[in-house]
């Protein structure tokens, strides 16, 4: 299921008379899922003196509830495998059709919802009717993104039942109620917009409140089963201009703080460039209103006339902690790898690659990783804030294997994505290195981009999402006009879809996928393997690259684009599995200066 918004724009007249533009979006659609417990509840089952105790999630009477969502029954006490049944009704009676449910799912009968969605755990074929879970699992109804799904803003009564082996269903739990939201877009891969961006409370002393609303699909926080807590996060930061968004006038905002909406806490950047918020929560749909303290002064802006665009980049908070580095030793130790496999913990001799200086980022440390790969739309966006002439030189106009980006707009929005989710492909060093530095990002090191696609103590994976090999099956995604690979990466340039896919097309929902067929990194990373390669700094560097300024004024700290202190990692959707392998090298110094239709990029940042 991936997320990062791209931008919301607001022009801000005298006396702070404020006129909201459209926002432009992007965010993600992970598997949704919900925490908490409602009501637990009693049903008689075909089992002697064994009472069916159930947890129904999403909670009793909770709102925003996603269309798409995951309902959810958790039977603690049954001595025996089971199967549930789940009915959802717009009338508590459950009896709006004429006596029947509107709608009703029973894992016993899997074939009669095939295309709706899917009981978590059953196979991917959602045609077997023997499938059962555990006495102490959870038994779950995952509705898929691209089907009919549940109405805007419309109360729901649902119930579950239980059915132990070799015995019939039992009585139903008491029925519990949820109001829906809404997705942020209609059958996204990923999405994140920006809306309402208002301004309040200027200061005599240079600041002023900057307000907006975050609307994101599939928020998450949690614990990987090596012990390492994360987040999903998003990088928040700010363009302005005092010329109505003429060519060139746009420039980096200063931000000492703000707040965040619920499910979410808000920590400033030490060098005020932008935000995180960390959500403290898990959501399939989480929208929340914030803010953002922006210090004008520093900026020598006068609140007269201004123009500000709010961004936002869907990120992952990765834990401290060792992992293990080079497994297989694939690449040896060219560019100045260390030899593996290696576990790399907190010594800072034989932990960092020869001639690394202390604090060269070898994954130890917590860092934050994009949660996708830049999209074609965020680069619409960038491009949209710099000089004519600096975008005209950062653009390619290919129109092929999913790239197709236009110029034939005015500022500010002379630039554009036909699809805003797809992958950026058609990058060069210049080209990524210049969204980073702008965004107030950097490029990972190769061994944090290792440690994304890896947990934290002994795991030695071979892929991101485990050791299962990917394979060749095939199925027609939503929006992306082909046949393409159905589940763990994109790859092996696939007959009728040779081409990048929408970042987190296998995190989204739109068929039924086990936790690995994802393609998920124990963080919730995707596309570390396939869709595009990805460019990192490797070894060999013996800088500690610092994070971009937001301009387009490189750090000396970043390898000179096109050098063989670069490279790529990760695969594309025209390569082997193999090149999707979390250690492959293969190409981690790849110096090559033209675009690729297969390279594209991915953000980190220092906290």
């Amino acid at each position: 299921m991936n997320m990062f918004k791209r931008v919301a724009a607001l022009s801000i007249l005298t006396g702070l008379t404020l006129t909201a533009a459209p926002a432009s979006s992007f965010a993600a659609d992970l598997f949704p899922g919900y925490g908490g417990v409602l009501s637990e509840v009693s049903a008689e089952l075909y089992i002697p003196l064994r009472p069916f105790s159930a947890r129904l999630f999403p909670e009793n009477n909770a709102v925003g509830v996603s269309q798409s969502p995951t309902l959810g029954a958790a039977n603690l006490n049954l001595g025996t495998s089971v199967q549930y049944h789940f009915q959802v009704d717009t009338a508590p009676g459950m009896d709006s059709q004429g006596g029947a449910p509107l709608l009703s799912f029973s894992q016993a009968s899997a074939q009669s919802f095939v295309g709706q969605g899917a009981f978590s755990g059953q196979d991917a074929a959602i045609s077997v009717s023997s499938d059962a879970y555990t006495a102490v699992s959870t038994g779950t109804f995952a509705f898929y993104s691209n089907s009919a799904k549940l109405g805007a803003g419309t109360l729901y009564y649902w119930r579950a039942r239980a059915k132990p082996a070799g015995g019939g269903y039992g009585a139903w739990s008491s029925t519990s109620s949820f109001t829906t939201g809404n997705f942020a877009v209609q059958n996204p891969a990923n999405h994140l917009e920006i809306s309402g961006v208002t301004l309040s409370g200027a200061t005599s002393t240079g600041t002023v409140i900057i307000n907006f609303t975050i609307a994101e699909n599939n928020v998450t926080t949690g614990t990987s089963s090596g012990g390492g807590a994360y987040n999903t996060a998003d990088w928040v930061f700010v363009k302005f201009s005092t010329q109505a968004g003429a060519d060139g006038s746009w420039n980096h905002a200063t931000l000492t703080g703000g707040s965040a909406g619920a499910g979410a806490a808000l920590t400033a950047a030490s060098d005020n460039k932008g935000v995180f918020l960390n959500h403290t929560a898990n959501s399939a749909y989480w929208t929340a209103g914030n803010t953002l303290i922006w210090n004008f002064g520093a900026d020598a802006v006068v609140l007269a006339k201004v123009r500000v665009k709010v961004f936002a980049v869907s990120m992952v908070r990765v834990p401290s902690g060792s992992f293990v580095y080079n497994v297989g030793n694939l690449g040896g130790t060219t560019s100045n790898n260390i030899a593996g496999p290696k576990t790399v913990d907190s010594n800072l001799t034989d932990d960092l690659p020869a001639g690394a200086p202390a604090g060269w980022p070898n994954g130890y440390n917590s860092f934050y990783m994009g949660r996708y790969e830049i999209t074609q739309g965020q680069y619409a966006d960038f491009l949209n804030t710099v000089w004519s002439s600096t975008a005209a030189a950062l653009y390619s106009s290919d129109v092929a294997y999913g790239h197709n980006m236009t110029n034939v707009g005015s500022y500010p929005n002379k630039y554009a994505a036909v699809d805003p989710n797809a992958a950026k492909n058609y990058v060069s060093y210049a080209d990524a290195w210049g969204y980073l530095s702008w965004a107030g990002l950097r490029p990972p090191t190769e061994m944090e981009w290792e440690k994304a696609g890896r947990d934290i103590g002994g795991d030695s994976r071979t892929y991101p999402w485990g050791d299962t090999a990917p394979d060749l099956t095939t199925y027609a995604p939503p929006n992306e006009g082909g046949t393409c690979i159905r589940r763990f990466m994109n790859y092996n340039n696939t007959a009728g879809c040779a081409k990048v896919l929408d970042v987190g097309r296998y995190m989204s929902g739109d068929v039924y996928r086990t936790a690995a067929e994802t393609g998920a990194s124990p963080w919730g990373i995707a596309d570390l393997a396939g869709n595009v390669w990805e460019l990192t700094i490797n070894c060999s560097w013996a800088s500690v690259p610092l994070n971009g300024d937001g301009t387009l004024n490189l750090p000396a700290s970043w390898p000179v684009p096109g050098a063989a202190t670069a490279g790529i990692r990760g695969g594309c959707w025209n390569d082997y599995a193999s090149y999707g392998r979390v250690s492959d090298r293969s190409l981690a110094s790849w110096a090559y200066t033209a675009r690729s239709n297969y390279v594209g990029s991915r953000a980190a940042r220092t906290p």
